[in-house]
């Protein structure tokens, strides 16, 4: 679904960001699609556990997050979740819960095989 809709690159349970308008509220004709297939995002969310949706990033713009864990806040905290990519992501990391050293902000891929990843971003 997400690949269909491309033109949306956030979607979570309470919001949508367009690539043309990432304001919040917008009116319903404005989400990216319909009232309907957002709801379905809903259900599927809900049912694979991802608390805050998925996340089709601006640095890696061919692969889809789908974000099980936010802690902090948009301007210092995390994410944790799984990426799916037809492109190989980098940089890799052996474990998520390793030493990020002094780096204040950051993104690592634990490669699970395929197309899929782990992934941690930070700031």
């Amino acid at each position: 679904m997400a690949q269909e809709d491309n033109e949306v690159i956030r979607i979570a349970p309470d919001f949508t960001w367009t690539t043309s308008n990432m304001g919040w509220p917008r009116p319903q004709s404005e989400l990216g699609f319909t009232l309907e297939r957002w709801n379905e995002y809903r259900r599927l969310f809900q049912i694979l556990g991802l608390e805050a949706g998925i996340l089709r990033p601006w640095d890696h713009p061919n692969a889809i997050y789908l974000i099980v864990q936010t802690k902090g806040l948009s301007v210092a905290g995390s994410s944790k979740g799984y990426a799916y990519s037809e492109i190989p992501l980098e940089p890799h990391c052996e474990s998520l819960d390793q030493d990020r050293g002094s780096t204040e902000t950051g993104i690592c891929f634990k490669p699970l095989g395929g197309k899929w990843y782990l992934y941690l971003d930070w700031d």
